[in-house]
């Protein structure tokens, strides 16, 4: 019964040690990835602080050049507009794929993560040994009756009887 006991023990203990591994590698995978997106984002922040430094040198351009050509207000603003419309939609559509990618990764961490902790809460006790099996189990022992026939009467495994016996340190 020790050893029968031990071994599921060890068992247990080897699939607790499988499942850390395995949360601790995929947290290493979504830190990596993490990392990754971080300087993605930072890449296209450098590219926005360039495009806006070369949008006011092009704007101060642009102001020395009205002050020497006449032109009519309405259309230096509405070509301006169309200018840093066309700027700004690649900047618009990048952010929209990242945030895209961030909400997919994150719904499958999420996933994982559920998936793990019902598999972390089914690693529990055998449901069968409740308060009640645990004093019937120990009234029946107390009356000298044996392990194989208290098993058989509560409809419980040899291994059940014995863990409640072990447990409450009357064997």
């Amino acid at each position: 019964m020790n050893h029968t006991l031990e071994i599921a023990l060890v068992a247990l203990a080897v699939i607790v040690v499988g499942l850390i591994y395995y949360v601790i590698t995929k947290e290493t995978e979504v830190t990596s990835q993490i990392r990754s997106i971080a300087r993605a984002i930072e890449e296209v922040h450098r590219e926005i602080y360039m495009m806006d430094k070369r949008l006011k040198q092009e704007l101060e351009i642009i102001a020395s050049l009205q002050e020497s050509v006449p032109v009519s207000q309405h259309s230096l603003h509405a070509e301006l507009g169309r200018e840093v419309n066309e700027l700004s939609v690649p900047i618009m559509e990048s952010l929209e794929h990242i945030e895209g990618s961030f909400g997919a990764y994150k719904e499958k961490t999420d996933n994982r993560l559920r998936y793990l902790e019902e598999r972390i809460r089914n690693l529990s006790l055998p449901t069968s040994i409740s308060g009640m099996d645990d004093e019937k189990v120990i009234s029946r022992y107390n009356q000298g009756i044996e392990v194989d026939t208290i098993a058989k009467e509560l409809r419980l495994s040899k291994a059940e009887v014995e863990f409640v016996l072990k447990i409450n340190q009357l064997r």
